[in-house]
C-alpha cells in the first residue's frame, strides 16, 4: 500500500510538472524527453544525465532536446521505473537489477561475486550479454536499454565498528534495497533486512532505523553518507549497475534520424558514465578515510563467497532465461 500512495503521488507531481510548467519558449520544431532520476544533483547518475542531453542537443542540432529532473522530483528510483514504463514520463536512469518486476532474469546483474572487475563488465555488456538484456528487456516490458554502465563495486558500511567476519552479520539490521535479491542476501548472511528506498537512506542511518548498509564507495560518497557512518568493509560483494532508459513507445513515435541519435548518445554517455565511475571508485576509499570513514578489509573473503553462494541457484530456478545469462556473464571473463 505504501509503494502504490508513491507512486501515484510521483505519478501525480508528473502530471503537474509535464501539465503546468511549461519549456522556455522554442523553435516549433523541437521535440524534448523528459528524463528523471534519484540521484542528488552532481552526482554520478545526474553527469551521466547532463552528458546525454549534451551528446544529443550536438547531435540534433537542438531540435531534440532532454528536460532533466534530478533528486527523485518526480519519485525515488522504483516509482520512476514504473512511471517509466506505464509512460508517464519518458526516460529514467535505474539499478539494472531493480528493473526485476518487469524481467526476473535481470537479477543476475546483482548476484554476489559474478563480475571479477570492471574489464569483465564491459566486455560482458558490450557482447552477446549486453545484447541479450536489451532484448529480453524489450520482450518483457515497456522499457528501451540505450546503454548500461557501471557505478563500482558494492561494500559493507556501518554506523559503528566495522564487521570483517561473515559470522558477525548476525542478527544486524542492515538497510536493503527494496528488492527480493538484497533481502535475501542478507538473509544467507544472517543478518535482518530492513529494506528503505534510496532516498530515505541518510536519515536510516542517521536515525539507527538500520546498523549499516551497502553499495559502493562513489555512491557512498555522492548521497553523503560518510557523515552518518563511521566504518566500511571491502568485500566487494556485488558489481553496482545502472542503465539509461526510455519508454519503448515514445522511442517509437521519434523520427528515425532521433531514434538514432538517442541510441548513439545513449551508448556513449553510458561507455563516459562508466569510466567516470571507474576513476572516481579507485579514489572513493582514500576520500572516504579523509573524512572519517575506517576503511578496512574483511577476514576470509572467501567465507563471505560462499554464504552468498546460494542465491545464484535461487536466482536460476526463478527465471528460465536467467541460468542462460549466467552463463553469457562467466563467458564473457
Amino acid at each position: 500500500m505504501i509503494q502504490r500512495r508513491r507512486i501515484f503521488a510521483a505519478a501525480f507531481a508528473a502530471a503537474v510538472v509535464f501539465g503546468i510548467s511549461a519549456p522556455p519558449a522554442l523553435a516549433s520544431s523541437t521535440e524534448i524527453l523528459r528524463l528523471a532520476h534519484h540521484h542528488p544533483v552532481g552526482g554520478q547518475l545526474d553527469k551521466t544525465a547532463e552528458k546525454f542531453a549534451e551528446l544529443i542537443k550536438e547531435q540534433t542540432n537542438g531540435e531534440l532536446l532532454i528536460k532533466i529532473f534530478p533528486a527523485a522530483q518526480l519519485g525515488q528510483q522504483n516509482e520512476a521505473f514504473e512511471l517509466l514504463n506505464q509512460g508517464v514520463i519518458d526516460m529514467t536512469l535505474s539499478p539494472v537489477g531493480l528493473m526485476d518486476k518487469e524481467w526476473g532474469a535481470v537479477r543476475v546483474f546483482n548476484l554476489p561475486f559474478i563480475w571479477s572487475g570492471w574489464d569483465h563488465f564491459q566486455a560482458a555488456v558490450d557482447g552477446e550479454f549486453g545484447k541479450r538484456v536489451t532484448e529480453g528487456m524489450l520482450e518483457n516490458s515497456n522499457t528501451r536499454l540505450l546503454g548500461i554502465f557501471g557505478f563500482g563495486f558494492r561494500d559493507m558500511i556501518f554506523r559503528g565498528e566495522p564487521i570483517r567476519d561473515v559470522a558477525g552479520m548476525a542478527g544486524i539490521k542492515m538497510r536493503s534495497p527494496e528488492a527480493r535479491l538484497w533481502i535475501r542476501m542478507f538473509e544467507l548472511l544472517g543478518a535482518k533486512p530492513t529494506p528503505v528506498t534510496w532516498g530515505e537512506v541518510y536519515t536510516a542511518m542517521q536515525t539507527g532505523v538500520a546498523a549499516g548498509l551497502e553499495g559502493p564507495a562513489l555512491a557512498m560518497l555522492d548521497m553523503k553518507f560518510d557523515e552518518v557512518t563511521k566504518s566500511l568493509v571491502r568485500t566487494e560483494h556485488m558489481f553496482s549497475t545502472g542503465a539509461l532508459t526510455i519508454n519503448k513507445n515514445r522511442f517509437n513515435k521519434l523520427s528515425p534520424e532521433f531514434q538514432q541519435a538517442v541510441l548513439s548518445a545513449g551508448a556513449e554517455a553510458s561507455r563516459w558514465s562508466s569510466e567516470l565511475a571507474r576513476v572516481g571508485s579507485a579514489d572513493a576509499y582514500r576520500v572516504m578515510e579523509e573524512r572519517g570513514v575506517k576503511v578496512v578489509e574483511p577476514i576470509n573473503p572467501k567465507a563471505w563467497a560462499a554464504a552468498m553462494k546460494p542465491l545464484w541457484e535461487e536466482v536460476a530456478a526463478e527465471n528460465p532465461d536467467a541460468s542462460e545469462l549466467i552463463e553469457l556473464i562467466i563467458a564473457a571473463k
